[in-house]
């Protein structure tokens, strides 16, 4: 039976072990406080606006920071969560703002959740015994509730032994056999008989790359993902933002934006303007011209295919040579970040001194002496609230936020730099009244001899051991930036009353922002997400070519490919949360380009787009009604049908009547076909002649509706100049595609039919109707043109 408990304050209650999970950094001192369950962004605002939190232990399910990022700020006592790891954003964070954190605890006594989940209930003393990793301990006051009642599952079944022990390997190893770090650097670049991953040698940076040198770097970059983000697999639900869905359909956005975004840009600016583009990285601070930007323009794309090919929206085949161009343009931008060497951090013992020198002289010269614990602290407050917008404002993903170095000085000591966003007038909602500026950059000092082992990843993500660095920083320079187009003369350098203000400025809009976000819609929340990562990895190289206004009008920079649009429903129903850990844990994004890579569509994906569109126009179709719309023969029909009913593309809606229609993935496979399928001057040709037809559908439509009340008192002669008007636009249409000859020789037989007595042919329903052969070919050359039925289209 579950209990509610009192508050307990009592100091000297007795305490027993009831969890184990992944500590996030290490701390001598015990912590305990009182439990507080978090499930949806509502209870996390009632939390805050409650008062007082600061001797509460926040327990929740996930392990994104943006969920509890209200009460990060409110300055909670600690954090336990039943998913996670202390690699994800919420163990990123909480060690930003020193709040020890347990992750993926299983906790074996307490009461449920709504899902049966076992937690501590609300209002127990908890203790946190966080003195060692990886390890760390979660008590419960002896006496807390417990419901022991028999244990009803919602959710989905965890995974079993056999399969834990699968993950763990996969964590811990690539493929079960590379390992993290330098030593897994060593093993695959002992695999590679190419340069690609340098930028030393000119001239393979202005020639096309071979197919041998981009599946060389396919094969580096999932190791050196996996070896950044294998965690991340981990870190479960968020309560706020739908992370994995939204990941899904931006990363695949991505394959079908980047490549054609990025040969646009260099087209305009030339491969040395592309390379002046990626030096600005490096002369200048506050910029989202970065390593993670970078990085994400060169595995995003491949990612993306990956999971196109997931969904079967496409073969290996198709438009895989656009990888080999993307990636020889991010090599460029890479030369004119790092100018010489290796491309990524894995690559240089993790470290990213990407900026030029002259401003780690400026950071020392702009030290701010930390040796005050009350100056130390408002540092470390004002460092997490920064963060904590950051990644808010980014839908939780590392856009903004941007960690780089470490640069050594001359005593010995060393200074970490860090570039938070905080004001990215490019997202819908971010507040155009914000006072916080573009950017702050907050570069850290520690002391010659500091205790840390410290590395940079190549998403500029900083991690040490000890995990809490925060207490080794001595002093500290931050600086703003008011725009991201400001000129970097115009940098100003902080005080610690700046810092102090600032930090109550972004308390105050992260607490709006979160707000905003909790009232969008689940798809809201998911296609703004996906904005974050399709547009947002490339908005910085858009701007900084002039290109982004164009981007936006000619080559839909804010949007989301129709193909994946198509996939929502299926990617948001499971298939994300299931493919996006594996994915990342397995490496198997990264197909290979094959010698076959073609832009055009084979002979077979012609007729399988002929039956697809057939299927499009119909809706619903049984086989033969599908041979007579295609004008293929009934064997070429029932071979793709089988084939596409196999792969998931095709359901037979009606096993009775053997009606056909497309699932969301036959959708986009369709509508990825079509791209190819119609040529732009066969669309433009189609869109003419549709805009003739739109006077014969206003007629044919007043017509059908007359006909329909009875008061039509010689149909035959008003069709008759129908028919006559859309015989003459179907001539026009058969010599751009014969398959339009079918509809002339199905209309004049409906209406030779009608003529001859039989008022069926007219309008009956699902019967070859004249009415049913001009609705299907209304919707025929809809689809041609690329349109979406509007009121203007009848």
């Amino acid at each position: 039976m579950t209990q509610t408990a009192d508050h307990v304050t009592a100091a000297d209650t007795d305490f027993e072990i009831v969890g184990t999970g992944q500590n996030v950094y290490e701390s001598p001192d015990i912590v305990e406080g009182v439990a507080k369950w978090l499930e949806t962004p509502q209870d996390v605002m009632e939390f805050v606006a409650g008062g007082d939190v600061s001797d509460v232990i926040v327990v929740s399910r996930g392990g994104t920071t943006t969920f509890l990022s209200m009460a990060l700020n409110a300055g909670i006592k600690g954090v336990v969560t039943l998913q996670g790891a202390p690699e994800s954003h919420l163990g990123i964070l909480c060690r930003e703002y020193g709040i020890p954190a347990i992750m993926s605890v299983a906790i074996d006594k307490g009461v449920r959740t709504s899902r049966g989940e076992t937690i501590p209930a609300d209002g127990v003393r908890l203790r946190l015994d966080v003195s060692s990793r990886p390890a760390g301990t979660v008590s419960v006051e002896v006496g807390a509730p417990v419901d022991d009642t028999p244990r009803k599952e919602s959710g989905p079944a965890g995974p079993s032994p056999e399969e834990l022990a699968q993950i763990m390997l996969l964590l811990e190893k690539f493929g079960g056999v590379v390992p993290h770090g330098s030593e897994g650097d060593r093993i695959m670049q002992a695999e590679m008989t190419t340069k690609v991953l340098s930028v030393d040698d000119d001239e393979s940076l202005r020639r096309p790359l071979t197919r041998e040198e981009v599946n060389e770097a396919i094969r580096y970059l999932t190791w050196n993902e996996w070896d950044a983000l294998a965690a991340r697999a981990t870190e479960g639900e968020s309560g706020l933002i739908p992370r994995q869905e939204y990941e899904a359909v931006g990363i695949a956005n991505c394959w079908f934006k980047h490549p054609v975004w990025l040969r646009a840009i260099e087209d305009r600016v030339g491969i040395d303007g592309i390379i002046e583009i990626g030096a600005i990285g490096r002369r200048e601070i506050g910029s989202k011209i970065n390593m993670l930007n970078i990085w994400a323009m060169a595995t995003a794309p491949s990612f993306g295919r990956g999971i196109s090919l997931e969904l079967g929206l496409h073969d290996a085949d198709f438009r895989a040579d656009r990888i080999t161009d993307a990636f020889g343009v991010v090599r460029r931008l890479y030369r004119g970040l790092w100018e010489s060497g290796p491309i990524l951090t894995s690559m240089k013992n993790y470290r990213a001194e990407v900026l030029d020198r002259s401003w780690v002289d400026r950071f020392v010269a702009d030290r701010i002496d930390l040796a005050d614990p009350e100056d130390h602290q408002a540092f470390v407050r004002f460092n997490g609230a920064a963060e904590l917008m950051g990644f808010l404002l980014h839908f939780d993903n590392r856009t903004g936020v941007s960690d780089h170095g470490p640069y050594p000085l001359a005593d010995g000591g060393f200074i970490l730099a860090r570039d938070v966003f905080l004001n990215e007038p490019a997202w819908p909602w971010n507040d155009p009244e914000s006072p916080l500026p573009w950017s702050v950059t907050i570069a850290m000092h520690f002391e010659p001899e500091t205790p840390l082992d410290v590395q940079v990843v190549d998403i500029s993500t900083v991690f040490t051991k000890p995990a809490n660095y925060l207490p080794h920083v001595t002093g500290v320079s931050v600086y703003e930036r008011t725009a991201w187009d400001a000129p970097v003369e115009t940098v100003r350098a902080l005080s610690l009353d700046d810092l102090v203000r600032l930090r109550a400025e972004l308390e105050d809009q992260s607490a709006a922002l979160y707000g905003r976000i909790a009232a969008m819609s689940e798809r809201e929340k998911i296609e703004s997400g996906a904005l974050t990562y399709s547009a947002g990895f490339a908005l910085p190289f858009a701007r900084a070519a002039g290109m982004y206004d164009e981007l936006v009008a000619d080559y839909d920079f804010r949007g989301i490919d129709p193909a994946v649009a198509a996939c929502y429903d299926a990617i948001t129903s499971g298939v994300a949360t299931e493919m996006i850990p594996r994915l990342f844990l397995t490496g198997s994004w990264g197909n290979p380009v094959p010698e076959t890579a073609t832009e055009s569509l084979s002979d077979e994906d012609r007729l399988r787009f002929q039956v697809l569109h057939a299927l499009v126009v119909r809706g619903f179709a049984t086989p033969a009604q599908l041979v007579l719309s295609s004008g293929l023969s009934t064997g070429q029909v029932e071979r793709i049908l089988g084939a596409a009913v196999e792969n998931g593309h095709v359901v037979v809606g009606n096993a009775k009547t053997g009606l056909h229609t497309l699932t969301a993935t036959g959708k986009g496979a369709y509508l990825v076909m079509r791209e190819s399928a119609i040529e732009p001057a066969v669309q433009q040709a189609v869109q003419e002649h549709y805009a003739r037809f739109l006077e014969p559908n206003r007629m044919f439509k007043q017509l059908a509706t007359d006909w329909q009340l009875g008061s039509v008192s010689d149909p035959q002669e008003r069709l008759d100049a129908v028919h006559a008007d859309v015989v003459s636009i179907l001539d026009g249409l058969s010599a751009i595609d014969a398959r339009f000859g079918v509809y002339r020789t199905r209309l004049t037989a409906a209406a030779d039919a009608f003529r001859g007595g039989d008022a069926d042919a007219f309008a009956k329903p699902l019967s070859d109707s004249y009415h049913d052969v001009w609705m299907e070919l209304h919707e025929d050359l809809l689809a041609m043109a690329g349109r979406e039925r509007s009121d203007a289209d009848g």
